[in-house]
């Protein structure tokens, strides 16, 4: 019996040894984000194991302990990423890019701007200032002016109100209600909004300016590539402060503005695209590529986030009531 033993053991530390080498790289991503983006492109892409280990040392390298959400994360993987990835394996992992034409430089096509997100964060921000006297008089004013704002389009579309009509209607309204809301707010709430916005985008600068140095450095750029860049997107920026400013002036409609705008944004990536050369250009793409689908993981979690929410808090009603 006992010479079975010392076999069945050596057996048994070999598979176990073997498991925990197949672990090793892919079980020690310590965000849930950064473990199903590895599992995702490991599965999509086909990845052997040295593969995946390889990309999952690049991703704790620089995304362990939360740096996966610090400015220029993807920037430093890409560049790794470059080198470690196969022809076909980039082949795969730029499928959908291809398919959908996704621009390499800004948002991608068909997305929506961020203005409504904009808004969402100025309301918050509003509504955090308010005594809850002011919170209870914002609530019933936004619901006003939300029936308000109903009751223009409904017009519009049965047809009893002209849309040039309703633009001039919906613009008086928005006066309105701007003028109600600063009328709510003290001198010092005005104040404290003012600097919050201040503050914000400060915050947003730096985060720019700190991802462009790591893009910089992982793209190994030179001054003449960093001057080119910086004027292309000027330029377009220049561009579309004109056209937004037309277009509040009713100079031009919205579906010419819209047309504009996407020319304007067609312009820049191909004078952005044009300054690289094709290393630069492909760790270009893996970092798109990656980012993609890691909002697509990190909206994911918020919509589990919201439903949960809203789950505890209709339970927490039910409860109330019984």
């Amino acid at each position: 019996m006992n010479k079975f033993i010392l076999p069945i053991a050596s057996m048994l530390l070999v598979i176990t040894g073997c498991e925990n080498s197949m672990r090793s790289e892919s079980s020690n991503l310590d965000s849930a984000e950064l473990q199903e983006l590895s599992s995702e492109l490991t599965y999509d892409l086909g990845l052997s194991k040295s593969s995946t280990d390889a990309m999952n040392r690049s991703l704790n390298r620089h995304g362990k302990g939360g740096k996966h959400r610090e400015p220029g994360f993807l920037w430093k993987v890409a560049a790794e990423m470059s080198d470690q990835l196969t022809d076909e394996e980039k082949a795969v992992l730029f499928e959908k890019m291809d398919e959908k034409d996704i621009p390499l430089f800004g948002g991608s096509k068909g997305k929506k701007s961020k203005s409504g997100k904009k808004g969402k964060s100025q309301s918050r921000d509003l509504f955090n200032i308010l005594t809850d006297d002011q919170k209870d008089l914002y609530k019933a004013m936004m619901a006003a002016y939300k029936e308000k704002f109903k009751s223009l389009r409904d017009q519009v579309k049965d047809g009893s109100l002209s849309k040039e009509d309703a633009k001039e209607q919906m613009k008086a309204l928005k006066d309105a209600l701007r003028a109600e809301v600063d009328a709510l707010l003290t001198d010092d709430q005005k104040a404290q909004l003012e600097q919050n916005k201040v503050d914000r985008d400060a915050k947003r600068q730096a985060y720019r300016d700190s991802s462009k140095a790591v893009m910089v450095e992982a793209l190994g750029m030179t001054e003449d590539q960093v001057s080119a860049y910086d004027a292309a997107n000027q330029e377009a920026k220049d561009a579309t402060s004109a056209l937004f400013e037309q277009a509040k002036n009713g100079d031009i409609d919205r579906e010419t503005l819209r047309a504009s705008l996407k020319l304007v944004f067609t312009t820049k990536n191909e004078k952005l695209t044009a300054i690289f050369n094709d290393q630069q250009l492909d760790i270009i793409k893996i970092r798109k590529a990656l980012e993609m689908r890691m909002k697509k993981h990190r909206s994911s979690k918020g919509d589990k986030a919201r439903k949960g929410k809203k789950s505890r808090k209709g339970k927490k009603g039910s409860r109330s009531k019984g």
